[in-house]
């Protein structure tokens, strides 16, 4: 039985606009069924490097594959590709509904999710008779991803869906994505600069700086790389810090801004230790785990440091 093809499938991707290098060299892998956010400050090269992967912008080096096809002949892909860009690209003279009346008939999109269906999951229902002109910006991303879900694709690719969105609004979407991902195993991917919130939906994730693929692969695995710190609030700081130094599985311990901070491995037990602290009054603790933000910081400086030896 042959392994199925990675839903998308960058190497080595190089691409300027004029005589401006943007993509640097982007390798990019997302298997079938990934719920995959491509990750990275703005101006990153995030959205040009989706919209290379759609065909839409030409570079100058490396190879492009959907599905096991060559980004070159992407008409002859048979698998259908739901897309919302930024910008969103909808007509200000229609309403939500004809824009994605008029989708569909020039998409030759049968079957699959209707319009209704598509308008009540992102919560456009009550607006679907709004010019695109009298949407806010937020209203508009989520516009754009309902014109994706239309039919029934098997990739989406979504870049900045969660911009303007409000925290719930944030919420409803992720929420989307992870059903559409974990129970109808649809390829998912979404460009964002909104690391925290995407962190715990997302399978995956490709961090991109300055048009270059830093890291990417399982979100969990990359979390585990970083580092924990135990954090402990007491009026006899020095007594904490001189005890935390000799504990077991503790790695480096400092006081900061009054507070006992001390970077501890998988081992370190946090109940126990301080049970053991023979007096010394705490009176809070709490273990801090590294985000996808501590991640990418980690690797952008570790960059810019190995930038600055070359």
């Amino acid at each position: 039985m042959h392994a199925l093809a990675p839903a998308i499938e960058i190497t080595q991707l190089e691409l300027k606009l004029g005589a401006k290098k943007i993509l640097h060299g982007v390798d990019l892998c997302v298997e079938p069924g990934a719920l995959y956010g491509l990750l990275g400050r703005n101006g990153a090269g995030k959205t040009t490097t989706m919209r290379a992967a759609l065909g839409l912008q030409g570079f100058t080096k490396g190879v492009i594959k959907l599905f096991g096809t060559d980004v070159s002949s992407l008409p002859s892909l048979p698998q259908a590709l739901g897309v919302a860009l930024d910008p969103p690209g909808l007509d200000d003279t229609l309403s939500v509904r004809q824009n994605l009346e008029i989708a569909r008939i020039r998409g030759g999109i049968r079957g699959g999710r209707s319009i209704d269906e598509v308008l009540e999951l992102v919560g456009l229902t009550h607006r679907q008779h709004n010019y695109g002109s009298r949407l806010s910006h937020g209203q508009g991303r989520r516009a754009a991803v309902a014109r994706a879900l239309l039919g029934d694709p098997e990739l989406l690719m979504l870049d900045e869906p969660l911009s303007g969105l409000d925290p719930q609004g944030v919420e409803r979407m992720l929420d989307l994505f992870q059903t559409l991902s974990r129970d109808e195993g649809k390829t998912v991917v979404l460009s964002s600069h909104h690391l925290r919130e995407v962190q715990h939906v997302c399978t995956h994730v490709g961090l991109i700086d300055d048009g270059r693929t830093l890291l990417q692969g399982s979100t969990a695995e990359l979390l585990s790389t970083m580092p924990s710190h135990l954090v402990v609030r007491s009026s006899q700081p020095d007594a904490v810090l001189s005890f935390l130094s000799s504990a077991a599985n503790v790695i480096n311990v400092a006081v900061v801004a009054g507070e006992v901070i001390a970077e501890i491995d998988s081992g370190f037990d946090s109940e126990k230790t301080l049970g053991t602290m023979n007096g010394i009054p705490v009176s809070e603790f709490f273990v801090k785990h590294s985000s996808l933000v501590d991640v990418f910081q980690q690797t952008v400086n570790e960059e810019d440091l190995r930038s600055s030896l070359v």
